[in-house]
């Protein structure tokens, strides 16, 4: 059998005209485009609204926003929804009861990034770039002088909420508690610099929503 190279040697190759050429390419790219487009169609409707997260849309208080997936986790029914005290971390031990009953939006509690209860990672001015359009807030009771704090809070749009979120970053990495897990939407646990206080904190956040929990144990209930 005559390799390549001879077959292309004595075989007359006629070129076809530049023009045909592009042509030709023009439709190929065409023809792969609206393949591409029929699939991320098939593929949309299949997956739901889950498919569009990243289209920008109005949020709930009407500014356009990116869309967050799935269901709002800090509200059932419409509600905004507050913590039981044996949803609070380690209920069983320290045994936690509502230390403050308010819970609605005209909470005079602190906003992120302020954290720790009492003066432990220092205390808030007042005055912070980003003030949360609500805030909803419920102080927590536990055994041995243990105290625990929920804030609920929604920002403008979702931008301020992540500015917000690593504001309190910097707060508690400042105040010697370490970041366990995520950055800045995690855990925190440590030992804090200014009364030695142990601080658990945990921040999740949705969209406009940021949420934060923390539990403090006095530092003379430690066992070390």
């Amino acid at each position: 059998m005559a390799d390549i190279e001879e077959l292309l040697t004595d075989t007359p190759v006629r070129l076809a005209p530049a023009a045909a050429v592009r042509a030709r390419g023009d439709r190929r790219r065409t023809r792969r485009r609206a393949a591409v487009a029929v699939v991320a169609v098939v593929a949309a409707g299949a997956m739901g609204l889950g498919a569009w997260a990243g289209l920008a849309v109005p949020d709930e208080s009407g500014r356009t926003d990116v869309a967050t997936v799935g269901p709002n986790p800090f509200k059932t029914d419409g509600v905004v929804r507050a913590l039981d005290p044996s949803e609070l971390p380690g209920n069983e031990v320290l045994r936690w009861r509502t230390f403050d009953g308010e819970w609605d939006d005209e909470s005079d509690s602190a906003p992120p990034p302020e954290a720790g209860l009492g003066s432990t990672c220092g205390t808030w001015s007042g005055d912070l770039d980003r003030q949360p359009e609500t805030q909803y807030t419920r102080l927590y009771a536990g055994e041995d002088g243990a105290r625990a704090r929920y804030r609920v809070s929604t920002y403008g749009t979702r931008a301020e909420a992540a500015e917000v979120m690593e504001q309190l970053d910097e707060t508690l990495v400042g105040c010697g508690v370490e970041r366990a897990v995520g950055e800045p939407d995690g855990e925190y646990t440590g030992v804090t610099e200014g009364t030695g206080d142990q601080l658990d904190v945990t921040v999740t956040s949705w969209g406009r929503w940021v949420g934060v929990v923390e539990v403090q144990l006095p530092a003379d209930s430690r066992d070390d």
